[in-house]
């Protein structure tokens, strides 16, 4: 058996011929290594193990996306001969207190930190001790660590989109901006609207939660008031679902009267009354970089490279052509 487990785990001390018939019989009988006897056997070697803090306060847990990515973060990681460890804090915990509990116990070997905010104390706190994460999001001009970003450009599909239908009084629903992702996304829609010579109003711009709820209250508040908006882009799914309940109760036709985007396109999305036009953003695809980045920086420490994620416009019944009155 010592011979056999030396030759799975790659030592020179065993001959070429002999590793590749275990490698065989291995495959052969569908055996896995068992991770845990691994890191009790070498308990100065990797951990295998990536490390995934569920932050409560202000997530989006009830978001189909989230449990998308999630399953997509386990599934890239045990393709790569790793688990995912999900922990959440204890209540009141300090935002690095899980971090430094999991280094205390050496459980993991690097972490995925999702919802970048704005001077993040994870992202110090990591940087400070030298371990190795990757974000979603990059928070401001902060280097050392990989990150998976959103071009500037990715909300200039859904704007173009609505200008190409005639619309040109366009609000947005945005997530909190203390959020990386979201201070992203709202420079984009700026810049979209620049670019098609049009100007964002600052009265039809609201910050809003993550839920649909919270949408559809802002969006109650828009229709509501003076000169309202011809289309909405929202920053996520499910915020454009509550700006559909909310023109329904007000009777405003989608999209004669009001034109509705979404992001992501989670499996909902295409099943709302009318279909959501929305942003897709493949959750594999984000989930394998974010897995496959923090995998480098973990073999090598200098590794800080992003990679772009460039949502796809899938257009469904929700926009329609400006209202004729405008």
């Amino acid at each position: 058996m010592t011979q056999t487990s030396r030759a799975l785990n790659g030592h020179d001390d065993v001959s070429a011929r002999t590793r590749e018939r275990v490698v065989e019989a291995a495959t052969r009988i569908g055996y896995a290594p068992n991770l845990e006897a691994r890191r009790l056997k070498m308990p100065e070697a990797r951990t295998n193990s990536l490390g995934l803090v569920l932050v409560t306060k202000n997530q989006r847990f009830s978001d189909p996306f989230f449990g998308e990515l999630l399953t997509a973060l386990v599934d890239e990681a045990a393709h790569n001969g790793c688990e995912v460890q999900l922990t959440t804090p204890l209540a009141d915990d300090d935002p690095t207190a899980s971090y430094e509990r999991a280094l205390a116990t050496k459980r993991v070997d690097g972490f995925v930190v999702l919802r970048a905010v704005h001077n993040d104390p994870r992202v110090e706190f990591l940087l400070e001790h030298a371990v190795p994460f990757v974000t979603f999001g990059r928070v401001g001009d902060t280097g050392g660590h990989p990150a998976v970003q959103e071009p500037i450009g990715c909300l200039h599909p859904a704007v173009d989109h609505l200008v190409a239908l005639g619309h040109r009084r366009i609000g947005c629903l945005a997530e909190p901006l203390e959020h990386a992702i979201a201070t992203q996304r709202k420079a984009s829609f700026h810049r979209a609207l620049a670019d098609q010579g049009l100007e964002a109003q600052p009265r039809h711009i609201v910050v809003c939660g993550f839920r649909e709820e919270e949408a559809a209250e802002a969006t109650a508040r828009l229709l509501d008031g003076p000169d309202p908006p011809s289309a909405l882009v929202t920053f996520n799914d499910l915020l454009a679902i509550g700006a559909l309940r909310a023109a329904a109760s007000r009777n405003i036709d989608v999209p004669g009267d009001l034109s509705v985007v979404g992001f992501d396109d989670v499996h909902a999305a295409s099943h709302t009354t009318p279909p959501l036009t929305t942003l897709r953003h493949h959750s594999q695809v984000l989930g394998r970089h974010l897995i496959l980045q923090l995998l480098a920086a973990i073999e090598d420490p200098r590794y800080t490279d992003d990679v772009y994620i460039t949502p796809e416009l899938v257009v469904r019944e929700s926009t329609g052509p400006a209202p004729q009155n405008l």
